[in-house]
């Protein structure tokens, strides 16, 4: 099946009216039908139930492969636009990785700089997987931000920031004592409460209250719970700490993790990746 094909069958899913769609697709209803049941013949099943003068009744095959078609014709364009953009001056940008650091430090920085990229535009796409690799640039990313150095030969991967962990408190609570609060983290697994304290500075592990994956959650529910507490990067705590809603205490250079900006080494976008590589330079400050 060609996209042609995929459209099709997404606009008689839509509206089976042959004398419409044939209408609209600027060809006769004979030629039409005829279009269809070619493209049954090489999938291998019917997708339409014939009605005579009521036209097509979709199966639900035929609106199936409608939702896969959506997709597909959407991937195209996507990939076409890109094609089509110029070598000399990309209009486009796509920017795939953790979605906390994207959310709190690409979004607001981007905000600041877009001014001087007026003629750009940012695509930001959050990894589905754990933790971006390299890999995912080959999927059509202009960058990535990665969570581990990697190194191939096309590939320029240096370091763009450092995350600086800390133990994160309710405004009011002071007491010195870390085994009496309400400890939240994001993994019954494995998470920074046990990295930082419990393996690196002996404290007991703590009974937790909440379990949440989001990051910027657990910063939310310390700074409206009394007692709570969490250990999390500055940059998932650094609007709340703005506004006095709570104490951020840093671990020292020992409790950081670094990402890093990987981009190929035939790219275009030179000025745009020079300004994202001083990105650290701010939104680490503490």
């Amino acid at each position: 099946m060609d996209i042609q094909s995929f459209r099709l069958i997404q606009m008689l899913v839509a509206d089976s009216n042959l004398s419409r769609a044939a209408e609209r697709l600027k060809m006769t209803q004979s030629a039409l039908s005829k279009r269809v049941a070619v493209i049954e013949a090489e999938l291998g099943f019917l997708l339409f139930e014939r009605r005579g003068p009521r036209g097509l009744k979709p199966l639900a095959q035929a609106i199936e492969l409608a939702h896969l078609s959506e997709r597909v014709a959407t991937a195209w364009d996507t990939g076409v636009r890109r094609i089509k953009r110029s070598a000399a001056e990309p209009e486009h940008f796509v920017l795939v990785g953790p979605e906390l650091f994207l959310r709190e430090v690409v979004l607001p920085w981007w905000a600041k700089v877009e001014k001087d990229f007026s003629a750009l535009s940012l695509e930001v796409q959050v990894s589905s997987l754990d933790r971006v690799s390299v890999e995912t640039l080959e999927t059509g990313a202009d960058a990535a931000i990665l969570q581990n150095r990697e190194e191939l030969p096309d590939h320029v991967c240096k370091p763009i920031y450092d995350e600086q962990w800390g133990i994160v408190r309710h405004i009011d609570l002071h007491d010195p004592d870390l085994n009496h609060y309400l400890w939240a983290t994001h993994s019954t697994r494995r998470n920074a409460v046990d990295t930082w304290l419990v393996q690196r500075q002996r404290m007991a592990p703590p009974q937790y209250r909440l379990y949440w994956q989001d990051l910027t959650a657990i910063a939310v529910w310390v700074s409206e719970t009394p007692g709570a507490a969490s250990v999390l990067p500055w940059h998932a705590v650094a609007w709340l700490h703005k506004r006095n809603r709570i104490s951020f205490e840093p671990l020292g250079s020992e409790a950081s993790t670094h990402l890093y900006l990987a981009y190929p080494k035939s790219t275009h976008h030179r000025k745009l990746l020079k300004a994202l590589s001083g990105i650290g330079t701010e939104f680490s400050k503490i």
